[in-house]
């Protein structure tokens, strides 16, 4: 091979002589400045390794430093190299050992600290795992299958990059290039290479599980729409299903009452007039369905007239019905007066022919869904519920009708007469519908005129204020109430039993029920009384006079003056 010439400068003059030029065999050592970080370097020693480990290469450096040159030769101001002996100057030898000094503390401090920073990172990657594995277990375990797969991937990425780690960590340590122990350092020094270890395996795990977390969120979310969107759906399909059936039940007239109601189809009313009819008489309820099924059936003629219906015959029979030509229905009127008993009027409408006073008496008892009737107290102790209900006035009827249409007729009576403003009234008195009614049954009974009701009511208001004084009302009318319908109807059991329950002779305050069906004005001297001080009270059964009185000696003297004693 041919031998190649490489000239040094001078140190210290600063000129070149062929004189100094030094020739360099095959074998020498010929690298200059520092080497690259992906190169061995080479040192004037007789190391002949061709890859010496990284340790070895920082004694060998640390050597090289400690040890002077071997033979200085020449003057200051310049000389020949040989092969035994470097020419150094004494500013050289400052400048090397300056560089050597900060090659030495930049290299150990700059290393340190960013392993010191990698040990932050690593600690911030930890906390941010925690986080991580915590947010994890709020949403849901991963199968086990995928968490040992991630942690065997963890570990092996973390073993590879100890492993690069270390290796760069060599690499750090600046060791210069020398010839023949003469160290260049015409060359830059490349300052170590911060290793980031999160950017490595545990920076592609925190990545791995960003990315599996938004997945599961896009499910969750996916999941929790799903879930809202099917709830609608059943919703919807529910209230549609339930709209559905009652609107085919109210069609057919399932399930409801088939129980006659008649009524009279005036001349010329139209079909909305018919319709309105057929609700107020609870035969129908659903208006809109009604026209719907008119319209099914061509619209036919609705014909005038006395017509039969029941609630359960179903909108088309029920149509049908209307539109065939009927015979007018023979009528009665019977008016009933105030004070009258449920056995009276009973027996009234079977004498006219209306129907029998027992279908009457069954109908009429019971309940029929009309508001009222669930304000009436229950009591096992009343021998007619509803005594007192049946409003006195002038009625027409079909002749030959059903109990409970008459039934029905009536209580509608009673329920447009008793107003809000009563209702109100009686409770701003705080009585209750049954006490009402009972109390003005007796001043219905009691009172010879519509004009002395007030005062009477009054008498039977402060006695009942003051229980104490006046435990008993010692009423007359709930005695007649015993021998006018109890005893008649009832048997002995039934006479024992309620003679101490409605005679108020006998029992204290009111008695177990209304006496008999009173009309407007005695119920209106309840609601409003006279303010008296009235506690006694009788009547001239000639002249229909009235004498009240606040004591008992004066109430004796009024029972002489009116012919009772």
């Amino acid at each position: 091979m041919d031998e190649k010439d490489f000239s040094l400068d001078s140190r210290g003059s600063g000129s070149t002589s062929n004189d100094e030029l030094k020739t360099f065999g095959e074998d020498d050592d010929i690298s200059f400045g520092a080497p690259s970080r992906n190169s061995r370097r080479s040192f004037p020693a007789d190391e002949t390794s061709e890859e010496p480990a990284a340790a070895e290469d920082t004694e060998d450096y640390e050597q090289a430093e400690d040890e002077p040159a071997e033979e200085d030769i020449g003057p200051a101001d310049g000389g020949v190299q040989t092969d035994d002996a470097e020419e150094e100057s004494a500013p050289a030898e400052e400048e090397y050992a300056q560089d050597g000094a900060y090659a030495d503390t930049d290299t150990d401090t700059y290393t340190e600290e960013g392993y010191e920073e990698d040990g932050a990172e690593a600690a911030d990657e930890s906390a941010d795992e925690i986080t991580d594995e915590a947010e994890y277990e709020d949403n849901g375990a991963e199968p086990a299958e995928e968490n040992a797969e991630a942690e065997v991937t963890e570990l092996s990425e973390y073993a590879q990059n100890e492993q690069l780690a270390a290796e760069e960590e060599a690499d750090l340590v600046l060791a210069p290039s020398s010839t023949n122990g003469v160290t260049d350092f015409s060359e830059d020094m490349p300052r170590p290479r911060q290793v980031r270890r999160s950017s490595g395996a545990a920076g592609s795990a925190k990545n791995k599980k960003k990315k599996k977390k938004k997945k599961r969120s896009r499910v969750n979310n996916s999941i929790f729409g799903a879930l809202i969107l099917v709830t609608v759906i059943l919703t919807v399909s529910l209230v549609v299903a339930i709209t559905g059936i009652k609107i085919g039940m109210e069609y057919l007239g399932v399930g409801k009452s088939e129980d006659d109601i008649t009524f009279n189809i005036p001349e010329n009313a139209t079909a909305d007039d018919i319709c309105e009819m057929l609700i107020s008489n609870n035969i129908i309820e659903n208006r809109t369905l009604f026209k719907i099924a008119m319209k099914l059936q061509h619209s036919p003629t609705l014909f005038p007239g006395d017509v039969t219906l029941h609630p359960s015959m179903g909108y088309s029979t029920i149509i049908e019905t209307l539109s065939t030509q009927r015979d007018i229905r023979k009528t009665v009127t019977i008016t009933f007066k105030e004070g009258i008993t449920l056995l009276e009027a009973a027996n009234m409408l079977e004498e006219q022919k209306v129907c029998t006073a027992q279908d009457f008496l069954f109908e009429f008892n019971k309940d029929q869904g009309f508001s009222f009737e669930s304000m009436i107290d229950e009591s096992a102790d009343t021998f007619y519920k509803m005594e007192g209900f049946f409003f006195p006035d002038t009625y027409e009827f079909y002749v030959n009708d059903s109990g409970y249409n008459v039934t029905r007729t009536i209580k509608s009576n009673f329920a447009s007469k008793f107003t809000d403003q009563m209702m109100k009234t009686m409770e701003k008195n705080k009585m209750t519908l049954s006490e009402l009614m009972t109390l003005a049954s007796i001043v219905q009974w009691e009172a010879n005129s519509a004009g002395d009701m007030p005062k009477v009511a009054s008498v039977f208001i402060n006695r009942l204020a003051d229980p104490d004084t006046f435990p008993k009302l010692q009423s007359d009318a709930t005695g007649n109430y015993l021998k006018k319908v109890v005893n008649v109807v009832g048997d002995t059991a039934s006479k024992e039993h309620y003679a101490d329950l409605y005679d108020t002779y006998v029992c204290s305050g009111l008695p177990a029920g209304p006496v008999c069906n009173p009309g407007l004005d005695a119920i209106m001297a309840v609601l409003e009384p006279e303010k008296t001080e009235y506690y006694y009270f009788c009547n001239n059964l000639k002249t229909g006079k009235s004498f009240f009185a606040k004591t008992l000696e004066e109430h004796e003297k009024n029972l002489v003056k009116a012919g009772l004693a």
